[in-house]
């Protein structure tokens, strides 16, 4: 897949995510609004399990075809306000079949994000930006002959940027666009989600 053709529709996928998921009723986002805003004021800076979360979208690893990706994260808190840490763990596999032979790719990755947001004024949008480091363990299994079974730990640096919808004071959705740097496997990753939050 063309890279540059993949960083645009991850954008698009991204900007249409959010716009789907602000199209709910209008009395139910009036009330969201202001129940977030109120939460959001009171929520102070601090590191703790304050919420948990699951993902799913695309991956296109390089050298290979697309694959459906799952994921959970958690909510850490904020490092400083509007400052958010998110450890993340990710999974994704890619089989692939030739005549009689088979193969198998697979990553399994365990990271942690820092993501600064950029809230708009009486708006529950909230775009964001962010980096992070993750460890991933790539495995390739293959049953064609005189090709190795091959399995490496690799260290890896991600950047990203989404849309996050906070419309419920618990409950958020984001649509985000990804990409891993990884030595030999490179990937653009467009997903979304939801994160629920523990109400103290």
């Amino acid at each position: 897949m063309d890279r540059t053709s993949s960083g645009m529709g991850a954008l698009v996928a991204a900007l249409g995510l959010a716009v789907l998921v602000t199209t709910a009723p209008a009395a139910f986002a009036q009330e969201s609004t202001q129940s977030t805003q109120s939460t959001q004021s009171a929520r102070e800076p601090g590191l703790g399990f304050q919420g948990l979360g699951a993902r799913l979208g695309f991956v296109d690893p390089e050298g290979a075809s697309s694959t459906l990706m799952l994921g959970l994260h958690v909510d850490a808190g904020q490092i400083v306000r509007g400052v958010r840490l998110q450890p993340v763990v990710e999974y994704w596999s890619l089989g692939q079949s030739i005549g009689p032979y088979d193969s198998d790719f697979s990553d399994l990755s365990f990271g942690s994000d820092v993501n600064v947001d950029f809230p708009l004024q009486d708006s529950r949008i909230v775009p964001y930006v962010g980096g992070g480091l993750g460890l991933h363990f790539l495995s390739y299994d293959s049953t064609v002959p005189g090709v190795p079974d091959n399995s490496k730990n690799k260290l890896g640096l991600n950047i990203q940027g989404g849309i996050r919808n906070d419309i419920m004071p618990n409950l958020s959705l984001f649509g985000e666009a990804r990409y891993n740097f990884v030595s030999d496997a490179n990937q653009l990753k467009v997903l979304g989600g939801f994160t629920y939050r523990f109400v103290y």
